[in-house]
């Protein structure tokens, strides 16, 4: 496993870039939720996704990995960096905002942090990031308390949704670094077939009475599969492998900016005060844990 490398501007741009693309995903999922359930649009993200890249690498000719050790870490790598939480994600926004869902995909660097102290051996934990740990789930806390107190049960599914899918990107953001000798395009391409692959039983045993893929309502799920999922995991695969994992996690601070400035452009919506609360505890988490270099 290679050693992190202290990031430059091409980094920095790739965070940025990558946080607006995400962002817009929580919009785009709006979008394809009005025709279709959580199953088909996570499957159809990944498909669609692992298409698009398959083409590249057929075109450069690049082989795919044939050791057992790297099959059984990119397998892993699919089902928990794709199957999981794209199916989580999308069962979650059933019931919160697009604003609330991005604020709850935040906690991520705060998991990451405690993991990594335990797993990698250059991502350690101190005191200064105890504490905005401390504050990060606080954040979620209040969230979460509000749906618990006003018994708004199925928000607070969706919620318990969301810190899930986290879990499940930052385990493979974790196994990620042990197959940076894989190409990029290789990697991300075979985590998306695996992950297809996973989803298929479940797509053939539910009904698919409501798959048009000529209604309009589809072009949603095609941007998802495209920008959020093909090209975005290039970006991220990249800059873990390259920068590391808590580098690569600070996508949390811009995630949820970007996602509400999308959903005021788009629907015109803004966070209500527990959510906006919420985020700056998180936000302010984030901070404090990295003022400790």
């Amino acid at each position: 496993m290679e050693t992190i490398k202290k990031p430059t501007f091409i980094d920095f741009f790739g965070l940025i870039l990558l946080s607006a693309i995400w962002g817009s995903s929580f919009i785009a999922m709006v979008y394809a939720l009005n025709q279709y359930d959580p199953l088909t649009i996570a499957f159809g993200r990944v498909t669609f996704a692992g298409a698009f890249l398959l083409f590249f690498v057929l075109l450069k000719k690049l082989s795919f990995p044939k050791d057992i050790r790297t099959l059984t870490i990119l397998f892993f790598v699919g089902i928990l960096n794709n199957s999981i939480p794209f199916y989580l994600i999308s069962w979650g926004q059933q019931y919160i905002s697009p604003s609330t869902a991005s604020i709850m995909l935040a906690v991520g660097p705060f998991i990451t942090l405690i993991l990594s102290h335990f797993i990698t051996h250059d991502e350690k934990f101190t005191f200064l990031k105890l504490i905005g740990v401390i504050l990060g789930f606080f954040g979620v806390f209040i969230l979460l308390g509000d749906d618990f107190l006003n018994q708004k049960h199925d928000s607070l599914y969706g919620k318990l949704a969301m810190l899930c899918a986290t879990m499940g990107y930052i385990s493979s953001g974790l196994l990620l670094r042990r197959v940076s000798h894989i190409p990029i395009l290789v990697c991300s391409t075979s985590m998306l077939i695996v992950s297809s692959i996973s989803l298929l039983p479940f797509i053939l045993l539910a009904p698919l009475s409501n798959l048009q893929i000529s209604n309009y309502y589809f072009l949603p799920i095609i941007y998802l599969a495209v920008f959020p999922t093909a090209i975005a995991s290039l970006i991220r695969v990249r800059m873990v492998q390259k920068v590391g994992v808590q580098f690569m996690s600070q996508v949390a601070y811009l995630i949820p900016i970007f996602a509400i400035v999308w959903a005021w452009l788009f629907f015109d919506d803004l966070p209500k005060q527990t959510a906006w609360i919420a985020l700056f505890l998180v936000l302010l988490g984030l901070f404090i844990k990295k003022l400790e270099k």
